[in-house]
């Protein structure tokens, strides 16, 4: 794939988070399929379940496991938790790489940053920019779900974890599900090959594994944030989330891209981590710079 049809495949204008946004009505509706999970019988850490949303064309697989670890009244230390605390819709990934058993450790977002800034040491240097600003303007597409196809009935593989009272887990057989409409990440695959070429490993998981890994990361974030808008501060009108959840996260893996571009100062990364609750979202003036020949303004 020529570097040209790949500016082609990944170019889009500056996209908009607000009520009447198209992103807006697909994050909804992705909420909305988490939210009506059957979870009858299903408790954090007592017994779960895992349903499979992607297999990689490397055969990694991507499970989402649920409920997490905010939905239960207790923290792990046995203190209660606040009612406003409390998430009923988390769940967590998790990615088994086909020749392991185990799944890969559960990654937080400074693990997910830790993986970008060593992507930037090994690439060629001579690659190094065109193939960052492309993998940002993905993260970028990844967002506002630009990449989200519409399966009408999501087939699906599910399976329980029940916790022995060791801390040990047992798994039960695998039974396949219908579930209903589903938007799915799908990016290009052409260009996850380009990229690929220029690097294969990225934290021990494939380029495809790892964008799926952060889907399902900011999804739950969405889920989160939403439940806590509508159904925790229910004084007076819901107020829509807006860039909070999956935008805000993903533009500040962009901006900690343009900080190793060299397009953003560290200093305003740091600063607005410590005012702002560990998030740094890229303007879309930034954006602009560090997806440069990809993201543009649209003409009104």
């Amino acid at each position: 794939m020529s570097l040209k049809d790949i500016k082609s495949t990944l170019a889009v204008p500056l996209s908009k988070s607000g009520k009447t946004s198209e992103s807006h009505d697909k994050r909804v509706i992705n909420i909305g399929w988490i939210e009506h999970l059957e979870r009858t019988g299903l408790e954090n850490r007592v017994k779960e379940r895992q349903a499979l949303i992607h297999t990689t064309s490397f055969g990694e697989r991507l499970f989402i496991q649920y409920p997490g670890k905010e939905s239960a009244k207790k923290t792990r230390n046995g203190k209660a938790r606040k009612d406003n605390a409390i998430r009923p819709w988390d769940f967590r990934p998790k990615l088994y790489s086909p020749e392991k058993k185990e799944h890969h450790k559960d990654m937080t977002f400074g693990d997910i940053w830790a993986v970008i800034f060593k992507i930037s040491e090994v690439l060629d240097k001579n690659a190094k920019q065109e193939i960052l600003r492309m993998f940002a303007t993905i993260l970028y597409r990844m967002a506002f779900m630009h990449d989200h196809n519409e399966i009408d009935t999501f087939k699906t593989v599910e399976r329980d974890i029940t916790y022995e009272a060791d801390d040990s887990v047992l798994f039960s057989d695998e039974r396949e599900n219908e579930l209903p409409l589903l938007l799915k990440y799908v990016p290009d695959p052409q260009v996850l090959t380009h990229i690929t070429e220029n690097c294969s490993e990225w934290g021990q998981m494939s380029l495809e594994g790892f964008l799926f890994y952060n889907e399902l990361l900011i999804w739950n974030e969405d889920c989160k944030y939403y439940y806590r808008n509508y159904h925790i501060k229910n004084t007076g009108e819901p107020k829509w989330i807006g860039k909070t959840g999956r935008i805000n996260t993903l533009l500040t893996h962009i901006r900690i891209l343009g900080s190793i571009l060299g397009d953003v100062p560290l200093s305003n990364i740091l600063n607005d981590f410590a005012n702002q609750r560990g998030v740094s979202p890229a303007p879309d003036d930034e954006i602009l710079s560090i997806c440069k020949d990809y993201v543009y303004k649209a003409s009104k």
